[in-house]
């Protein structure tokens, strides 16, 4: 996966190969002085990468285990009310995106796209774009989330391209 290729869904994320946005130098000792000049010894860089939209709640860091189902997918869903946030923490997984409809709208069959993710890689999912995460390759894998639902249910709408075009989708491995 790669950050243009992901770019139509959201934001893809591991270590930019860019300037960063600020650093910090100096030493713990004598101060840290932050800029985007990155003067001095260096003490951290940092990479502004996405802003996140929580319109509904506040935000809360959670913890995420999926299991293996195979690789078969009927089911998408989306967030109208925010961005959805999955930091890849032990095992590989694939996910499916489909980009975002007006509503009333559901995302076609034809438009859905899967993604491979490995641990110590972030996804930032925009809002409205449909998914489905995760499907582990192996037993399990386990992310880091950041969210505003509390609610199973809350601002969240399905579609099941079985219902609308009698479709399921199946990602293969060759």
């Amino acid at each position: 996966m790669t950050p243009k290729a992901f770019a139509p869904f959201g934001t893809f994320a591991a270590m930019p190969a860019r300037v960063p946005d600020w650093a910090a130098s100096g030493s713990r000792i004598d101060g840290v002085c932050e800029s985007s000049l990155g003067v001095g010894k260096p003490v951290a860089n940092l990479w502004k990468l996405t802003d996140l939209i929580f319109r509904s709640d506040n935000p809360y860091i959670g913890f995420v285990q999926y299991f293996h189902q195979g690789f078969r997918v009927a089911q998408l869903e989306r967030h109208v009310n925010e961005t959805q946030t999955w930091f890849a923490r032990r095992g590989v997984s694939f996910f499916v995106v489909a980009p975002p409809t007006v509503a009333g709208e559901m995302p076609t069959p034809e438009s859905a796209q899967a993604f491979l993710i490995e641990p110590g890689e972030l996804i930032s999912i925009r809002v409205g774009v449909w998914m489905c995460h995760f499907f582990p390759v192996f037993d399990e894998a386990e992310y880091l989330v950041i969210t505003a639902r509390r609610e199973p249910e809350q601002d969240r709408d399905l579609v099941n391209l079985v219902v609308t075009n009698n479709t399921v989708l199946e990602l293969v491995l060759s």
